[in-house]
């Protein structure tokens, strides 16, 4: 054996042990003996190419395809090299030769279906991909490569087929695996597609792209907590890779973990600032996190990327709504159902906004719309029923909510709406069991103190200590605390847990219990129950109602000194209240309470009568803008709200007045408590607990209820009241 055959031999020995790198300077030194050593050529030209030097691969392969044109192997290995180089056409010819040569070679069949394939001539590829298919039937490669073909034409059955043939024909072929879990996944079989990704990655453990594609499905199948592993391995294998991040952010967004989401969001478009999709749920992990401003900015962001895309203004349509600006809200609902007239979604939020914008016949036609498109969409029936109960069409929306339970017997806000709907109709046996749905709403469970046993109602009581906590507003806890005495009369120890502004005036509620100021440490108890709870579980009925009224009294002392000042005050003295909760009011639409302090300028004109401004925080600066603000006294800081505010100031003020007029505020319930004459200011169909129609109420004998004589229309109801307080002035002279 020569020198050179001796160091060519032991170059094969190194290049078959896989030792590549060791094998080139043997073949380097075999060429520098013998350039035209046609083996060595080859060899060195195939080993460039593995090692990336495709450009140096061609040359050499190129040589040793011109000393031997017809060689197939040569032909066939130089046109994978410049397969490589990305020089398809050349690819092709010599792929093409080197089948002139050899028809059956594997590695030119294959080569050949798969470069025709790469110039986008699909057809002709899955034709030489069948010739290869019926040449080699047990060749794995080939298979899956006509399955690749075959799915990019769109013959799906058939392209899974192969995929699923080349995996029998050879377990340990990954690719195809991979291609028949992606395959899997386009046609929405994410448990077929993640065990296809899950043996491939047995395969190929450090495949990046395995990793992703597994928690893809993952995250299909709600496993959200698996998906984030996938994701975070694939980054450890590839860390800057933009769309692992996104894919990372949508499963943290998942896990609503959505500051972490929103990192993650951020880190793909460090490397991908114009991606759509990654400005989209940036937006979304940001409204989660209750910023919609810097939301909208994201949403927009994508709106200027994709302005096309129909959801980038179905987004900034919800983020506007949570703005509050609702006329450009509808404007991208608009826009959205402009670009996608079928989506019930677009039609539905279309029809939220203007109920907002209090155009609710408007509203009824895009809920409507939303239905027609798709008539089992449980948020569209919610929400007609709600406007439906709003304008007064209370059949029509116990139909419409009722379809809507069907849907979703345990959502929380349609029980809800039924119960509202049940409870305005007088229906307590029906109403109350669903008004407890109010301790699952979305804003916040209301549920305190769940260690304690809760009682139903059915436990005895006596000689057993009942915790009984406020669960709602301030104006539910004065309505509802008349049942205090009602517990201690079945043999009940009480005690009542309070908000802190109503502890002090509380203290007078004829209980022989404890009072506890929300935050102070509990003391024992056996049970426990929502004050809300309270009427459901003594089977209250309209004509069972507790009386006792007043069962709250302002201190003597601060009466006393209030009634000083307000005797000073000429004529029949009126308290004003015109604006509530402004967190409620912000997103109560139809059932905004609070009327405008314009609107009751009728009162201003009546002879004989002084207003006093019963009005704290938000609202009380609309007596500076109206014309008439110097006939409302200021007595008191509209600014001061402490916790003593309640009792020494606000219930001595009404304690000391002729009459109060008030919007449906905590106010009407602290006059109607204490006993003082009060008149509620309503909508047209108003809250549950003053019905629909009558003109008192039956939780306060000294309370008159006025309710608007059309949708909205606060101006006409004020013509109305002051024609009776001038009436109830006149007797009074």
């Amino acid at each position: 054996m020569t020198d050179t055959q001796g160091t060519l031999e032991r170059a094969r020995t190194l290049h078959s042990q896989g030792r590549v790198a060791d094998a080139v300077p043997l073949y380097r030194e075999v060429l520098a003996r013998d350039p035209h050593n046609l083996e060595a050529l080859q060899l060195l030209g195939v080993a460039l190419a593995r090692s990336g030097d495709v450009e140096r691969a061609v040359v050499l392969l190129g040589e040793a395809a011109r000393l031997q044109p017809q060689n197939a192997a040569v032909q066939a290995n130089l046109a994978a090299a410049l397969s490589g180089a990305g020089r398809l056409p050349e690819a092709l010819a010599a792929y093409e030769q080197a089948l002139r040569s050899e028809p059956r070679l594997p590695a030119a069949l294959r080569g050949h279906a798969a470069t025709l394939l790469q110039l986008g001539q699909v057809e002709a590829a899955i034709s030489a991909f069948r010739k290869a298919v019926r040449a080699l039937p047990q060749d794995d490669h080939a298979c899956n490569g006509l399955g690749v073909a075959l799915e990019r034409s769109g013959q799906a059955a058939e392209a899974r087929q192969l995929f699923l043939r080349a995996t029998h024909l050879n377990a340990a072929n990954a690719e195809a695996h991979h291609n028949l879990g992606l395959l899997e996944a386009a046609a929405g079989r994410s448990a077929e597609a993640l065990a296809s990704f899950t043996h491939a990655l047995t395969l190929q453990p450090n495949n990046p792209i395995l990793h992703v594609n597994q928690g893809t499905q993952l995250l299909s199948l709600r496993r959200a907590e698996e998906a984030l592993a996938s994701f975070e391995r694939a980054l450890a294998l590839q860390p800057g890779d933009a769309a692992t991040h996104y894919n990372r952010g949508l499963a943290l967004f998942a896990l609503r973990r959505f500051a972490e989401s929103l990192a993650s969001f951020d880190r793909a478009l460090e490397s991908a600032a114009d991606s759509t999709a990654a400005q989209l749920w940036r937006g979304k992990s940001l409204l989660a996190l209750g910023r919609p401003a810097e939301a909208l900015t994201a949403f927009e962001r994508a709106r200027a990327l994709a302005p096309q895309e129909f959801e980038v203004h179905m987004q900034c349509g919800g983020a506007l709504t949570e703005l509050l600006r609702h006329e450009e809200a509808l404007d991208s609902f608009d826009r959205a159902l402009a670009l996608n007239p079928a989506s019930a979604e677009a039609a539905n939020n279309r029809g939220a906004v203007l109920v907002r914008l209090f155009r609710p016949a408007e509203a009824l036609q895009a809920f409507d719309q939303a239905l027609g498109r798709q008539p089992d969409h449980p948020e569209a029936l919610l929400n007609k029923g709600n406007v439906l109960r709003g304008t007064g069409r209370l059949a029509e929306a116990e139909t419409v909510l009722e379809r809507a339970r069907a849907l979703r017997p345990m959502d929380a806000t349609t029980r809800w709406s039924q119960a509202l709907l049940k409870l305005s109709q007088g229906d307590f046996r029906a109403g109350l069991p669903l008004y407890e749905a109010r301790l699952e709403l979305p804003a916040g469970s209301r549920v305190r103190h769940p260690a304690l046993p809760r009682w139903s109602g059915a436990e005895p009581l006596g000689g057993r200590t009942l915790l009984v906590y406020a669960d709602q507003g301030l104006g539910d806890t004065l309505q509802f605390a008349r049942y205090l005495p009602v517990l201690e009369g079945l043999g009940a120890r009480v005690i009542f847990e309070v908000q802190p502004p109503l502890a002090q005036l509380l203290r007078s509620l004829p209980m022989k219990g404890t009072l506890l100021v929300r935050g102070e440490p509990q003391p024992p108890a056996d049970l426990a129950i929502p004050l809300g709870s309270v009427p459901l579980a003594l089977g209250t009925e309209w004509q069972t109602i507790p009386g006792g009224v007043p069962y709250l009294h302002a201190p003597p002392a601060a009466v006393a000194a209030w009634a000083g000042r307000l005797a000073a005050l000429p004529g029949f003295k009126v308290g004003l209240n015109w604006h509530g909760n402004p967190e409620a009011e912000k997103y109560a639409a139809l059932q905004a309470r609070s009327f405008p302090l314009a609107s009751a300028a009728p009162l201003a004109q009546l002879s004989g009568v002084t207003l006093v401004s019963l009005q704290k925080g938000t609202g009380a600066e609309q007596r500076a803008t109206v014309g008439f603000h110097e006939r409302i006294v200021q007595l008191t800081d509209p600014a001061y709200m402490g916790a003593a505010e309640m009792a020494e100031e606000t219930a001595a003020i009404l304690s000391g007045l002729d009459l109060v007029i008030t919007a449906d505020t905590a106010l009407a319930h602290l006059a109607g408590a204490l006993g003082v004459p009060v008149w509620v200011m309503l909508q047209q169909f108003p809250d549950w607990r003053w019905q629909n129609a009558r003109p008192d109420s039956p939780w306060y004998p000294s309370m008159r209820l006025f309710r608007q004589p059309g949708a909205g229309d606060w101006d006409g109801l004020f013509v109305q009241v002051a024609a009776e307080l001038a009436a109830m002035v006149r007797a009074r002279a």
